[in-house]
């Protein structure tokens, strides 16, 4: 396959794992890593409008394949394309938001925090990539990007004055990343966000956290991970086998359901435009949707 025809194969959603193309672009990483670049650019450069068409999942593919890469050159049209502001983000890319993205930013982290800090925050920017780019400091950290040091006491900087002290969402993914690193250093920190009442306890309670910090649980640090192959991440998501009742997953991991698709269109390269009482935040939730406690019930 040319470049342009694995772009065109992957730009529409068909129902159908479009493997094929995706072993070819792989195959051509060099030929194909510029065209990727100037799609997530166009995105990053006008976000909202790409994110009206519905049956566009070039930006996944482009992502999970730059991710793959280790494209350090996509970190900033990655950042910038999702801090759009409102659900512009889910649109674009589904549940990737919830469950790949903290990854993406790991896997094309050019060494430089500010960006990734902007977006932590950035009031107007979704929650969820919020909460994403804050557990992207934790894989950053695992995989050896990020001193754990340097990841302390920005999260120390977040509880001093970086972040507005009004409750937030953001308060509850920071809270959860302390326990998650862990950094028993910050529990000072912790209890007076409690306090001031900036947690949501129903997401996250002090007890639970104090318990985590004090018996980590090594499990949690096995996702803190990069991208290695962004077929495996992919093939098995519930969009592509509409005839299965669920996706043969983990049942921790939620995948993206995207819309139906309408006709494909010839490629071409963009244009600039209760936590509860046994239930632990991170423990699949009881209702049965497959996703982290701290992710569904527990919001």
């Amino acid at each position: 396959m040319t470049v342009p025809e694995i772009l065109q194969e992957l730009e529409p959603y068909t129902g159908k794992f479009p493997m094929k193309a995706l072993r070819a672009a792989i195959d051509q990483r060099e030929a194909i890593t510029p065209e990727l670049l100037r799609v997530v650019e166009a995105i990053a450069a006008n976000p909202t409008e790409y994110a009206e068409r519905d049956d566009y999942m070039l930006p996944v593919f482009a992502l999970y394949l730059l991710a793959q890469f280790r494209e350090k050159r996509a970190f900033l049209a990655v950042v910038k394309m999702f801090s759009a502001p409102g659900e512009t983000s889910h649109k674009l890319v589904g549940d990737t938001v919830t469950e790949g993205l903290k990854q993406i930013f790991a896997s094309v982290y050019d060494g430089n925090p500010a960006h990734l800090h902007g977006l932590i925050e950035n009031e107007e920017a979704n929650e969820y990539v919020r909460d994403a780019a804050i557990n992207s400091i934790l894989v950053l950290e695992h995989t050896g990007q990020m001193p754990r040091t340097e990841v302390v006491e920005y999260f120390r900087s977040l509880f001093h004055g970086r972040l507005q002290r009004d409750h937030s969402s953001a308060w509850n993914s920071l809270v959860c990343a302390v326990a998650d690193l862990p950094a028993p250093e910050l529990l000072e920190e912790v209890r007076q966000a409690y306090g001031e009442g900036l947690i949501d306890e129903t997401v996250a309670d002090l007890e639970g956290v104090e318990r985590d910090l004090a018996a980590p649980d090594s499990r949690r640090r096995e996702q803190h991970t990069l991208i290695t192959d962004a077929i495996g991440e992919m093939e098995s998501w519930a969009c592509f086998h509409p005839e299965d009742s669920r996706p043969q997953r983990s049942p921790a991991v939620e995948v993206p359901v995207l819309p139906p698709s309408s006709t494909p269109v010839s490629y071409e390269t963009p244009k600039p435009l209760v936590r509860g009482l046994k239930i632990g935040r991170n423990d699949p939730c009881p209702c049965g949707s497959g996703k982290k406690f701290k992710k569904c019930c527990g919001k």
